[in-house]
């Protein structure tokens, strides 16, 4: 029975396991061969390549072989870059004081030599702590040995069977010691070399840092005299400050001083202006209290001069109208309105239409007098003709107009045939020169008020006379807005047709007129109620469609100058008057030569106009230039057959135009031949009414 060998290790020893399975396991067999009972190996294995899974499974069959012996053993993996660093770096940091492991030559490392052959054991050698005892195994066999705390490297007599550890008849400090004082000195100088090397690059170091403090002082130094310029500079700004400051504090104080004084001054004189305040408010409002005096008696003054009535109307009895309308006979009634009635009558010898007012409003006595100031001062084709007035019964005498009111005719009222499509942009050509003959009237303009189609009568030939003139007004300039209109507290008017601005501030002008011809335009257009009318065109303009909403019931209507008239409309019926169209600069351009009119045989005209029962003729309006819309003193017959007042149709083409004013046709020349007849019938006009003065050019 063999004998155990003496046991080297009684509590701790770590074991480096080299890569060669072979090796390892004498390395291994050797351990537990001198360890004693209850001592513990720790397998220690240091891979240079992440191959961890491969490697643990080569440890754990060390750790098989320590558990089949009974010893107890763990294993502990680490990835180092070399094998010999990693040793070091582990027995300083675990604090090792037994290692054992291999000092076979490496692989790749043939040459014989008497030292160790293994460089990674001479580098654990030299390099370990030396508070660790190193165990080197070559073959299952001791070959050197490192005393800890000692620098003794001794070689085994491997050659003789009988040496090793593990004989109990051998001493180990004989083991160790033949060359022992050369293995020192070795060792001394490679320590001392080491020591060298270290002084050395210490000194290096601490010159480079003796340099770098050179540097960093010599950049102090230059920061150090940066800022003590800096401060100089900034001292002397302080000081300079600090002198303007006391000079600003002095200019305070004499300011507030100033406005010390200056504030007591006020509270003195406030009394004072608070008393020209009052003074120069009661100065304004006399001064304003006089002005609208001044007004209302310039207005009282124009209403009741001898004048008012005009030199070409007659004044009637309240008898002679009791006759003239059988004492105003149901059967004589033609209408009535919100201030009175209108009947039929037979007057002198005329056919009339007698509108009595109800004395008992006083909107309606207002009514009376506006419509006699204004209607004997303006006199125009299509405007109502005012033959006389009552004051005794309120009452105003009028033309007869067979065809009754527009909104009638669009209503075809008494089974009456609709208006064509000619008459109806006749109608709109007519009106407009109403509207702009009384909106440039001298010395006041004139503002309709409630233009309306049941204000627009049509005589026996369809023409159309603008009538009702009860709310309409002669402007004076505003002051506040430095136009012509009219102020008053209760805007009247029909709703559909009223301007919106002057329901909403009650300032009246040429533009709240504009308004009402816009509406109108779209209901000679379509035939449709007002109401939300202006809505329905918009949006069939917007969707290409104005077709769907045009009164068919008046013909085929050409739909390019029914198109022009709808955006007219709109334009006209903006709700805000600084986007709507000045009549005679922007309308009358496009609706004069809009259409065509058809040219009577002056027999036929002058048959249908002078007749011994009527007290006024109507004038054609052929006689009016198509241009300038003016009663035309030199006719002239043009190259597209339309005849024109000479002046008119020189100023059209001499702005450039070469085409003509009626059909925007190419003329093929611009010469022009005289209309005698046309002349002649003008001046026989003007003689059977005598009224040339009112209708002369310029």
């Amino acid at each position: 029975m063999m004998l155990r060998q003496k046991s080297l290790f009684r509590d701790k020893v770590f074991v480096a396991i080299p890569e060669e399975p072979r090796d390892a396991k004498s390395i291994l067999s050797w351990v537990m061969d001198h360890t004693s009972d209850g001592a513990e190996i720790i397998i220690i294995h240091i891979v240079t390549a992440p191959n961890f899974e491969s490697q643990q499974q080569i440890v754990d069959s060390y750790l098989n072989q320590c558990s089949r012996k009974k010893v107890r053993a763990e294993k502990r993996v680490f990835l180092f870059n070399k094998i010999d660093e990693g040793l070091i770096h582990l027995i300083k940091i675990y604090g090792v004081t037994e290692l054992v492991m291999g000092a076979a030559a490496d692989r790749h490392y043939r040459r014989k030599m008497k030292a160790p052959e293994s460089q990674t054991a001479m580098s654990v050698m030299q390099q370990a702590q030396s508070h660790c005892n190193i165990w080197f195994i070559c073959k299952g066999k001791l070959v050197f040995f490192r005393e800890a705390n000692c620098c003794l490297l001794t070689k085994s007599k491997s050659a003789r069977p009988s040496c090793g550890v593990g004989n109990p008849k051998m001493d180990l400090q004989s083991f160790l010691q033949p060359n022992l004082e050369a293995k020192r000195l070795e060792y001394m100088y490679i320590k001392e070399m080491k020591l060298r090397k270290e002084t050395e690059e210490e000194l290096s170091q601490q010159m480079e840092e003796t340099e770098s403090l050179k540097q960093a002082t010599l950049m102090l130094q230059n920061e150090l005299d940066w800022y003590r310029y800096q401060w100089k500079e900034n001292a002397s700004a302080l000081q300079e400050a600090n002198q303007q400051k006391c000079l600003l504090e002095h200019q305070i104080s004499e300011s507030d001083s100033i406005a010390s004084y200056l504030g007591e001054s006020m509270r003195v004189s406030d009394p004072l202006v608070q008393s020209l305040k009052l003074a120069y408010s009661k100065v304004k409002r006399e001064r304003d209290d006089a002005v609208k005096k001044a007004r209302d008696m310039h207005m009282e003054k124009e209403l009741t001069a001898p004048c008012a009535y005009g030199v070409m109307n007659s004044e009637f009895s309240l008898l002679e109208l009791e006759q003239a309308t059988q004492v105003f006979s149901r059967s004589l009634n033609i209408g009535r309105g919100g201030f009175g009635s209108v009947y039929k009558g037979f007057l002198r010898g005329t056919t009339v239409a007698i509108k009595i007012l109800d004395t008992e409003s006083l909107h309606a006595q207002s009514q009376f007098q506006q419509e006699v100031v204004i209607l004997s001062r303006v006199r125009h084709p299509h405007l109502v003709t005012l033959i006389g007035a009552c004051p005794e019964a309120s009452a105003l005498v009028y033309e007869f107009l067979p065809n009754g009111s527009l909104e009638d005719r669009l209503n075809c009222v008494d089974n009456t045939l609709p208006l064509t499509w000619q008459v109806r942009i006749r109608i709109i050509r007519e009106v407009c020169s109403a509207l702009i003959f009384l909106h440039k009237h001298k010395p006041h303009p004139v503002v309709h008020g409630d233009l309306k189609p049941g204000n627009i009568l049509l005589d026996a030939n369809l023409l159309s006379k603008v009538s009702d003139f009860g709310i309409s007004r002669l402007l004076l300039e505003s002051s506040v807005t430095g136009s012509d209109a009219h102020f008053t507290s209760q805007p009247m008017g029909t709703p559909a047709y009223m301007d919106p601005e002057f329901f909403g501030t009650g300032e009246l002008t040429p533009q709240s007129d504009t308004y009402s011809f816009g509406v109108t335009i779209l209901r000679l257009l379509t035939g449709m109620a007002p109401l939300r009318l202006i809505r329905v065109v918009q949006g069939a303009l917007n969707d290409d469609d104005l077709h769907s909403v045009l009164d068919h019931s008046a013909g085929e209507w050409p739909l390019v100058q029914a198109e022009q008239l709808a955006r007219i409309g709109l334009q006209c019926s903006e709700l805000s008057r600084q986007k709507r169209p000045d009549l005679q600069r922007d309308v009358w351009r496009v609706i004069g030569p809009i259409i065509k009119e058809d040219h009577v045989p002056l027999s036929q005209s002058f048959r249908s106009m002078f007749s011994e029962s009527s007290r006024t003729v109507a004038m054609p309006s052929y006689f009016l230039c198509p241009i300038s819309q003016v009663l035309m003193r030199d006719p002239q017959v043009a190259a597209d057959g339309f005849t024109y007042e000479a002046d008119a149709l020189r100023r059209w083409l001499d702005s450039g135009h070469d085409t003509s004013p009626m059909t925007n046709k190419t003329l093929s020349n611009s010469d022009t031949i005289p209309n005698h007849s046309m002349r002649s019938a003008i001046q026989e006009y003007l003689r059977q009414n005598k009224m040339q003065e009112l209708f002369a050019l310029g």
